[in-house]
Order: structure tokens, then C-alpha cells, then sequence
């Protein structure tokens, strides 16, 4: 007989041998039908030839949108494709307001005129850029200015916008709960090493962080926004992760697939029967017990 003190333990252990998880992946790209937003036209406001999406990231349970729209489509012979735009392009502010949604930009253009100059912030990989497009019904031809480089991205460990400068890299850009701010490191300040390490460049930098583990505590020597040098430690972001199978053998059985918005349980599984069984797939949901009651709901049918 096993002593009361040693079942949870052993049970603990049962459990922890047969579960797994993994990071939770990133959403489906939506079909562009759904979501594709057309600019407006001549006919009101200004032109500049993008179509856009919104910015969604996340996991499948937790549907987040990141700042910013997505480039889904540049029209050709308009002003965002003399100014370089690309499919993929994140469109962050239009001189300087933010652009979180399709409908910020249509109301833009709406009420923009022809021929003006705007400043779109835009992210193009892990790279922000400042890149000036004219609005259509400008006359003659226009040269397109050079884009600047705002700052780089690195979403997986900072969460922050990078940018070398001032005998180091530059903490360009972070929310308020990123790693950095959250350990005492203020937007402004100059990083100077990373584990006694010296930094040279943003990418440098950047690649550092991410060759490490998620969640690794590193520490970082920096001068602050006032000239002072200081240390912290910080801990790097980690991605959420979702358990995705826990099995005890008969026992029963519980399977998540992210990826195929799917769901399975099973309770007394004896290969040829099984005491009870759940699955979900999408929005259709199937209870079986034993093997001769079932029960389904949204179900899809066939009607006339």
C-alpha cells in the first residue's frame, strides 16, 4: 500500500511525464478579402495608394493587435509607390499620430489635401523608417526622399526600438511594461554592455539578446537620459506558452492543436471504449459516451 504522503508526489510526477507544451504560434494571415481596405480616392480628400490591414499578432486563444497597420496591396503609379512602400510594410503614425486601425487612415485622407507632404513612421522587418510620401494631385514630378531610419525592432526579447548612437545603442522606443522600463531603464538611455560585454550596434545587440534563452536575466550597464552610469538587471521577455497534450495512460487523455483550432479529451480510454470523450473543433462540439450516446452541437447542414 502506498503511504498517503507519497501519492501526490508519485501522482505529480504521472502527470508531469505525460504533458507537454510549446510556445503558443502566431494567428493565420486572415483572408485579405475580410479585412482589405481601398484608399480613398481623388474624388475626396487625398491619394496615397495603399491598401491595409489590421496589425493582429498573437496566439489563437488571445487575440492581440500590435500598433500599427499592414501593407497589404501599393498601388501602382501612386504616391506610397514612388515613396517605396511594400506589401508587408507596417504603417505606425501619420505625422506623428498613431495608425492603429484602417479607418485612421481613411479619415486621414479624407481630410488631407492633394498635394501635401506627410511623414509615415513605418517598419519594414525589424527596422522603423520615416519615409515622406507627397499626396496625389501634387504638379509635376517629385523626388522621393530618402527614408530615415527611425530605430530596430526586436519584439521577441525586448520588446523594444534600438537605434546606435552616443558611444553605444540607444533605447528608442518601449512600452511602459517592457523589460527595460520595468527594470529601471528609462526610454533615452544609452546602452553601453550586456554581461560586462561592450555593444557596438542595435543589431549586435539585438542578436545578443535573442541568442539567448527566453526569460534569461542579464545585465546591463547604461547611461541614463541625464548622463548618469548605472547597472540593472533585466529580464527578457519570454513568449506564452499552452499545454498542449497531458496523458496518464487508461486514465485519460487531453490534446490541444493550436495550429488546427482543435481539441480532444478522452476519460477511461480502453482502446475498443471508452468511458467518455469531448472534441471541439472549430465551433462544432461532439460528447460521446460510451460509444452509443452522442451529442453535437454547431454542426454544420445542408439546406436547400
Amino acid at each position: 500500500m502506498i503511504h498517503p504522503r507519497l501519492l501526490r508526489p508519485a501522482l505529480f510526477a504521472l502527470l508531469a511525464f505525460g504533458c507537454t507544451s510549446k510556445p503558443i504560434g502566431a494567428i493565420p494571415e486572415p483572408f485579405l478579402e475580410t479585412l482589405a481596405w481601398a484608399a480613398a480616392s481623388d474624388a475626396e480628400g487625398a491619394f496615397l495608394g495603399l491598401k491595409v490591414r489590421e496589425n493582429d499578432s498573437g496566439s489563437l486563444d488571445e487575440l492581440a493587435f500590435e500598433p500599427g497597420v499592414r501593407v497589404t496591396r501599393v498601388i501602382e503609379n501612386s504616391p506610397a509607390k514612388a515613396a517605396g512602400f511594400a506589401v508587408g510594410d507596417i504603417v505606425l503614425t501619420w505625422d506623428g499620430a498613431a495608425v492603429d486601425d484602417p479607418r485612421d487612415l481613411d479619415e486621414l485622407l479624407r481630410t488631407a489635401s492633394a498635394g501635401k507632404s506627410v511623414t509615415l513612421e513605418t517598419r519594414r522587418g525589424d527596422s522603423v523608417f520615416a519615409v515622406e510620401a507627397i499626396l496625389a494631385g501634387a504638379a509635376g514630378e517629385t523626388e522621393r526622399p530618402a527614408p530615415e531610419l527611425l530605430y530596430r525592432a526586436d519584439p521577441s526579447r525586448s520588446g523594444a526600438g534600438w537605434l546606435g548612437g552616443r558611444g553605444g545603442v540607444v533605447l528608442v522606443a518601449s512600452p511602459e511594461d517592457g523589460p527595460f522600463p520595468s527594470a529601471g531603464i528609462p526610454v533615452k538611455s544609452v546602452v553601453m554592455a550586456l554581461d560586462g560585454v561592450a555593444v557596438q550596434s542595435e543589431r549586435s545587440l539585438i542578436r545578443r539578446m535573442q541568442d539567448l534563452p527566453p526569460g534569461t536575466e542579464v545585465e546591463v550597464d547604461y547611461v541614463s537620459p541625464e548622463g548618469e552610469s548605472r547597472s540593472r538587471s533585466v529580464e527578457l521577455l519570454a513568449p506564452p506558452t499552452r499545454v498542449t497534450e497531458v496523458s496518464v495512460p487508461v486514465l485519460f487523455t487531453y490534446v490541444a492543436e493550436p495550429e488546427d483550432d482543435e481539441t480532444r479529451f478522452v476519460l477511461l480510454d480502453l482502446w475498443f471504449i471508452s468511458l467518455f470523450r469531448y472534441r471541439r473543433e472549430g465551433g462544432e462540439r461532439e460528447w460521446r459516451f460510451l460509444r452509443f450516446f452522442t451529442f453535437s452541437k454547431g454542426v454544420g447542414e445542408l439546406t436547400q
